[in-house]
């Protein structure tokens, strides 16, 4: 190839180049001011693509309900709630590690959770095998971080009505939710947050043939939440 040939090509693509930044540049300041990026998602999309000092990579612990210690809930028809939690907690992962998370799936017990500090922890289960509808989330009651707990909260219950089209089951936090072990074995600074995401009786087929869209809720509520969306509190609290 004749050099003039070359240096024309090389012009070429250097003013290609510039044009593909300069709409890029264009398209990212458009969104910002739309209020569609933020710095936060945007060090996260950064982080899928490289490593930079002070750019954040996202973790969360995802801990699949039941698994690696028992069945959880058992309906009459042999159907156990650890087969419902762990597809669904498998496809959060995957939906996050697409936008830019790190994510562990962790068993119920898992040796992991003592000591672990994350972006995020959120623990999956599902409800019992009774005839109704709706999920429930709660953070834990004894907590030093009380702001941060409850926007995980928030943006899981905002994120996954939304998604799923299931409504809240007021009133109905146990015990067991407030009170949830791997809450006490994380680190004191690691926000976290329990989802009993449907009933396994009147939300059987949401659960078992949309575990996908379920899943979507619950990865669209933790990306809420580390992005610092602004959730307005629902009226159930």
């Amino acid at each position: 190839m004749p050099l003039d040939r070359l240096q024309r090509l090389q012009t070429w693509l250097v003013r290609l180049l510039l044009a593909i930044l300069i709409l890029l540049a264009v398209v990212v300041a458009v969104n910002v001011h739309q209020g569609r990026l933020t710095r936060r998602i945007i060090s996260r999309r950064l982080g899928q693509l490289v490593t930079l000092p002070g750019l954040h990579r996202y973790q969360v612990a995802v801990i699949a309900g039941h698994r690696g210690f028992d069945s959880g809930a058992v309906c009459d028809d042999g159907l156990m709630e650890v087969m419902v939690n762990e597809p669904v907690a498998e496809l959060v992962a995957e939906a996050l590690r697409k936008e830019g998370v790190g994510v562990d799936v962790l068993d119920e017990y898992d040796p992991m959770l003592d000591g672990l500090e994350v972006d995020a922890l959120v623990s999956i289960h599902a409800d019992s095998c009774v005839d109704l509808s709706g999920f429930k989330v709660t953070s834990g009651e004894e907590t030093v971080i009380p702001e941060q707990d409850a926007q995980l909260v928030q943006c899981l219950k905002t994120k996954y009505a939304a998604i799923t089209g299931l409504p809240v089951h007021p009133n109905t936090e146990t015990s067991d939710m407030y009170g949830y072990h791997a809450f006490q074995r994380v680190t004191d600074n690691t926000p976290g947050a329990i989802i009993e995401i449907g009933f396994i009786g009147g939300d059987r087929a949401l659960l078992t043939e949309h575990a996908d869209v379920v899943a979507q809720g619950v990865a669209q509520g933790i990306l809420c939440f580390l992005d610092r969306e602004k959730i307005e509190p629902t009226p159930d609290g």
